[in-house]
């Protein structure tokens, strides 16, 4: 299966849920630094295979009767939702319909629907776990509750959530609904964005339901979560790689500069991808955004800019939040102090090259920002100020288009959705791509491009095979 197919067939980690995983993670290995990269926390890479393993389950699953949902208070702002499974026979695909949507609210991707004024940011993002442990538990607690109620949803049992929020963007996921589904094993855990309201979060909840189809086709099939992996991945610390480790820059021996072309997929075993060049031929750094092309955004990212810039163009500072961490069960994070940095815009031009023999379509590319420092012989993946023993903060937060990794700017657009494909690609042809980034002038001095289509965030073995740009000012 091609990369490009696998991101539309499978739906994505909703982000909050990487996010919780991670925070979780950082509790059990003695970790205190929250890495935040645009409305993600980057998780470590044993997470990541353990759920891309379990997306790529077969969708037939064990019926059974989840009994009770409940919800039990801990402390001041701890919920523990609880639910117990009897498995029963097997059944067949199970699909999923949603016969309510508010008015303006539109599908953007599987399970994931936002108001066509905010795409991609809010609404409602929604995954299933497969209750599949043997003491057929769900135990689940949640940390930083500001209001909880047990709920029924038709004539499941359920629990909705509301969440304490440090975040400054005009969108969060700060509300979730869990519902248990006796005939199939599952619970569902619906994100819900702060501009979609509890009553009509709701009403999208009772109107979705889970149906046994036999049939083969593709559309509506849930792919669910392993809720016995999830356990895993919290549970097996010696297998955790902490992203936050010092390596010797010895592994950055593939780096390349701007102006040299190098494979997009190295690999022998990515042959099937097709053989592509890329390189890197200028990048400018300017504080007005007057080199992009803004009739290549869409409405809701025009908005998003509009933020980010005064009435001449140029870019406004970004807030930096310092964060003083809660228990999540008796306090909850505060903001204890912030200041303010300049901005500025990173805009590249890179070009793809199909140096193979065959035209290709649908070529997935994806450039993304990282940050790498070095100390001596060591380098590691630079994620903002780290708070010193003693320090009243335990987290420096970005806040805007800063905390964003991925780019958020591009100028070629293809694909089912026009998202980032180059539609065409014959032997021996060229197109060109313009990517943008906005980042704090501060970490200009550590900042390499990366080409892994897995947009993965750490240095991983993929994309050091790939090997970084450097663009360091």
């Amino acid at each position: 299966m091609r990369l490009e197919n696998l991101k539309q067939d499978f739906p994505k980690m909703p982000e909050e849920l990487r996010e919780r995983i991670e925070r979780e993670v950082q509790k059990q290995i003695g970790t205190t630094k929250k890495v935040e990269r645009r409305n993600t926390v980057i998780i470590k890479k044993s997470l990541i295979a353990a759920f891309a393993a379990v997306m790529l389950l077969a969708t037939t699953v064990f019926a059974g009767v989840i009994y009770q949902m409940r919800s039990e208070i801990k402390g001041k702002y701890g919920v523990n939702i609880k639910g117990s499974v009897e498995p029963a026979e097997n059944v067949s695909t199970i699909k999923m319909e949603v016969s309510y949507l508010p008015e303006g609210m539109v599908e953007t991707e599987d399970g994931k629907y936002s108001y066509q004024d905010a795409l991609n940011k809010g609404g409602v993002s929604i995954c299933f776990y497969h209750i599949d442990t043997e003491d057929a538990q769900f135990d689940l607690l949640m940390k930083n509750v500001i209001e909880n109620e047990d709920i029924q949803i038709g004539t499941h049992d359920g629990v909705y959530l509301k969440l304490h929020e440090n975040k400054e963007e005009e969108i969060s996921f700060n509300q979730r609904i869990y519902v248990a589904y006796t005939e199939f094993s599952y619970v569902m855990e619906m994100y819900v964005a702060s501009d979609v309201s509890k009553q009509e979060a709701l009403k999208i909840a009772e109107g979705i339901q889970l149906l046994s189809d036999s049939s083969e086709a593709k559309e509506g099939v849930i792919r669910s979560y392993s809720w016995s992996d999830y356990i895993t991945s919290q549970t097996e610390q010696e297998k955790i790689v902490n992203d936050d480790i010092w390596q010797d820059q010895s592994v950055l021996k593939n780096t390349h500069k701007i102006g040299e072309a190098f494979l997009a997929y190295p690999k022998e075993e990515e042959l099937d991808f097709g053989k592509i060049e890329i390189k890197v031929t200028d990048v400018q750094i300017s504080d007005q955004i007057e080199l992009l092309n803004l009739s290549k955004l869409d409405a809701d990212f025009k908005r998003e800019i509009e933020k980010e810039i005064d009435a001449e163009g140029k870019l406004l500072p970004t807030k930096i939040n310092y964060i003083k961490y809660g228990d999540g069960i008796q306090t909850v994070d505060q903001i204890v102090d912030s200041r303010e940095v300049p901005q500025k815009l990173v805009y590249a031009t890179v070009e793809y090259t199909n140096i193979g023999e065959e035209e290709l379509s649908e070529v997935l590319f994806l450039g993304s920002l990282v940050r790498i420092i070095k100390e001596g012989t060591q380098v590691k993946m630079y994620d903002g100020e780290e708070a010193k023993e003693g320090s009243a903060w335990d987290c420096a937060q970005i806040t805007g288009a800063a905390n964003y990794w991925e780019m958020w700017y591009y100028d070629v657009h293809g694909g089912e959705k026009g998202n980032n494909y180059i539609m065409n690609l014959k032997p021996g042809e060229t197109e060109t791509v313009h990517m943008a980034w906005i980042v704090s002038e501060e970490e200009l001095e550590y900042l390499y491009l990366s080409f892994d289509t897995y947009g993965c965030y750490e240095l991983s073995e993929h994309a050091l095979e790939i090997g970084y740009v450097d663009i360091r000012q």
